[in-house]
């Protein structure tokens, strides 16, 4: 399978973690054929229609879920991340084949190999440990069981919930032209938001983890 590590390319720190994640994909034998994809960054945006809330909550009017910002100094810095996710969708359905997208803080911990997603049931899954990924991390992880799982609730459901951490996960061709027509027609949000269960019945969590999180500051939040 083929894997792309979203990388700031021009600087030395994401660079780092980007090699430890590549070095860990060797290390573990891992089934993929991984590359470094340059990330979009705060200079590089493209202009889009940006929905997702930067000053008070709101109730979206098109998908009635309860939305409030991230704590993000430079709200550009959370549009890059999108855009990042939103272009390897895009490289996905052109391709035609499924794709594993990772951040650059993703390590494997184990051998991945790619799981049967041909049903059209699986569109996207998580290989990621949710522990220190995401809120709930422990409750998150408790409420899942070995295989497929469908995203755990562990917040109201009127807030989007979906992948731990969104930083390591395969995506199928049809899933990704989902979520490319979802983010057109509700207007964007950040990529772990738009891509929710609420929104996505398709969106899974694979146990055994094949990933874990390096333990570093998120970018879009600084």
């Amino acid at each position: 399978m083929k894997a792309f590590i979203i990388t700031l390319m021009n600087d030395a720190w994401s660079l780092s973690y980007a090699e430890r994640c590549l070095q860990s994909i060797q290390d573990t034998e891992s089934d993929i054929e991984a590359t470094l994809f340059d990330a979009t960054t705060p200079q590089t945006i493209f202009p889009v229609a940006w929905t997702w809330p930067t000053g008070k909550k709101i109730t979206c009017p098109k998908t009635n879920l309860f939305l409030k910002p991230y704590k993000t100094y430079d709200n550009n810095k959370r549009i890059a991340a999108a855009q990042s996710h939103f272009r390897l969708w895009q490289m996905c359905a052109s391709m035609n084949e499924p794709i594993m997208i990772l951040e650059h803080d993703a390590l494997f911990t184990r051998k991945f190999t790619a799981q049967e997603t041909s049903a059209k049931v699986v569109g996207a899954y998580s290989i990621n440990d949710p522990k220190g990924a995401t809120f709930k991390s422990k409750d998150y992880s408790n409420k899942l069981k070995e295989g497929f799982n469908e995203v755990p609730w562990v917040a109201p459901e009127n807030i989007p919930q979906g992948l731990p951490g969104h930083s390591a996960y395969v995506i199928t061709p049809w899933a990704a032209r989902d979520i490319i027509q979802k983010q057109d027609s509700i207007g964007w949000w950040p990529n772990d938001a738009i891509m929710c269960k609420q929104l996505c019945n398709w969106l899974y969590v694979y146990k055994p983890f094949f990933t874990k999180t390096q333990g570093i500051k998120s970018t879009t939040s600084l």
